[in-house]
């Protein structure tokens, strides 16, 4: 099984319409600005939400390939941060993106990026163990310093 970029292109280009109207996935917050979204996604999944939505914002207003070139460039900077932040692909995360298209320099610019790790309840529950379990050798420590004075 090989991936081929061309037929995920393909295929994003023809979810678009039906983004557009079913998933919102972006809001338009000036005439050539739109904040994407990924909604909560794996995190094995961003780069494929990030594609669609911004077809789905921009594919009437910039040329595909700016879309592309650009996308590629900001799923590598986003796939970058996550791995500095430790997010395992399986993890739950929501990514927001202010992105703005430049006519004259004919690029996208990217701003205010946020990657959110979002947890099961089954991850916080064993935190909020590991944490109590802590706590409470250290409750036990300071008893004992305080019964042997």
């Amino acid at each position: 099984m090989s991936w081929k970029p061309s037929e995920d292109v393909e295929r994003d280009k023809e979810r678009t319409v039906e983004y557009e109207k079913l998933y919102s996935g972006f809001t338009f917050q000036g005439p050539l600005t739109v904040e994407l979204r990924t909604g909560i996604i794996i995190a094995a999944r961003f780069a494929d939400k990030l594609r669609r939505a911004a077809f789905a914002a921009f594919s009437k207003m910039v040329p595909e390939d700016v879309i592309l070139r650009d996308i590629a460039e900001l799923n590598k900077a986003v796939y970058d941060e996550m791995i500095k932040r430790n997010i395992d692909k399986l993890a739950l995360v929501r990514i927001s993106i202010v992105v703005s298209y430049d006519q004259k320099a004919n690029r996208l610019n990217f701003s205010n990026l946020k990657i959110e790790r979002l947890y099961t309840e089954d991850e916080v529950n064993k935190a909020i163990e590991e944490r109590c379990g802590e706590l409470e050798r250290k409750i036990e420590r300071i008893r004992s310093i305080i019964g042997s004075i």
